[in-house]
């Protein structure tokens, strides 16, 4: 972790607000060199925005024995004080929100489960192939383990057959929903890290994001939050991935990628010659994703983005201040998929909901 105190201070503050929860595997191993046109230097956080928090949790333990904050005796677990600053960074105000997170134990794997009430909202169906769909990928040592805990959970299968599917590098997976109909693939590579004494057998987490045009998405994030990007593939019909997704006459183009000093893979994903409706979502609609960006310089970061072209949704189009002492903004992708740029600021925001 870096050894800047002012990053050191953001950091824990910002997991009191819902900033940034997952481990130190996504921060970057070296501390931040000052760019004057803002950069990216890290990621964060993955959020899932659902219906009931309490029930996402639950879903995560159940499936796949994540750990998850214990209920407390009323039996749900409390909605936060309102921070009309956060608010205004998602442009929500007058909501209420909780959030929590399931970890799996003995890694730095974790999801954040964030409930927003009191504002309007719809549930958005998710499909594999509509733009914006971000499906959960848990890379694990034993399919068979993972796929019988999660049926033991009764969760829905997605893949025909309800069997798992073979990929020509010899991978395994399928395709499953979570409790808010999100999808989940479990994937099991040819070849696996060895045992760890984690008693859960997931040992990493990717993202798999449907976009609309992988050109276009891999010069958004290439050229302007500077990710680097690479197994950029032609359009294929894939004979595992029409069987995983049930998608007989698609064809897919791939990429995958990820940011400075991170560890987290983004897979990108375009589909042809199957119906496709991208996402119009908002950052409170079940089904709404996120992905926090660690940010030298966020109010030039933004304004790059901005001029990209892609949509700034904090209040104002800027990147706004948030307790404590942190600036960020919410900015939508090319697909819909939601992006959350931070940075410490210089008590710009010293006092939670002042």
């Amino acid at each position: 972790m870096t050894s800047d105190p002012i990053f050191r201070r953001a950091i824990v503050a910002a997991a009191l607000c819902g900033l940034l929860s997952l481990g130190a595997s996504l921060l970057a191993a070296q501390a931040p060199v000052a760019f004057a046109k803002g950069a990216v230097i890290g990621t964060g956080t993955f959020t899932s925005f659902v219906e009931n928090m309490d029930r996402s949790l639950a879903f995560y333990h159940d499936a796949f024995g994540m750990s998850v904050p214990a209920l407390p005796a009323s039996g749900e677990r409390p909605y936060n004080s309102a921070n009309p600053r956060l608010f205004a960074m998602f442009n929500i105000a007058g909501a209420r929100e909780r959030h929590q997170s399931a970890r799996v134990l003995g890694t730095t794997i974790g999801i954040e489960l964030m409930e927003i009430q009191n504002v309007d909202h719809q549930t958005i169906p998710m499909r594999s192939q509509d733009p914006g769909t971000a499906t959960v990928v848990f890379l694990v040592r034993d399919l068979g383990d993972a796929l019988a805990r999660a049926r033991q959970a009764k969760v829905d299968v997605v893949t025909p057959g309800g069997m798992p599917v073979t990929s020509s590098d010899g991978a395994r997976a399928i395709l499953i929903r979570d409790a808010d109909t999100r999808l989940i693939e479990l994937r099991q590579p040819a070849t696996s890290p060895a045992e760890t004494e984690s008693p859960v057998n997931i040992f990493d987490l990717r993202l798999s994001i449907a976009v609309v045009d992988l050109q276009k998405t891999i010069r958004v994030y290439r050229d302007v939050l500077g990710f680097s990007v690479e197994g950029e593939t032609p359009f294929a019909g894939d004979a595992a991935m029409r069987a995983l997704t049930g998608l007989a006459k698609a064809e897919v183009r791939r990429a995958r990628m990820r940011a400075p000093g991170s560890m987290l893979w983004l897979e990108l994903v375009e589909y042809k010659n199957v119906d496709r409706e991208a996402h119009r979502m908002r950052i409170q609609d079940r089904g709404a994703a996120r992905l926090q960006l660690r940010a030298q310089n966020v109010d030039a970061l933004v304004d790059s983005m901005k001029r990209a072209g892609l949509a700034v949704v904090s209040e104002g189009g800027v990147a706004v201040p948030i307790p404590p002492n942190l600036k960020g903004a919410l900015v939508a992708d090319p697909n819909g998929f939601f992006l959350t740029p931070f940075a410490p600021c210089d008590n710009c925001a010293p006092t939670l909901g002042k």
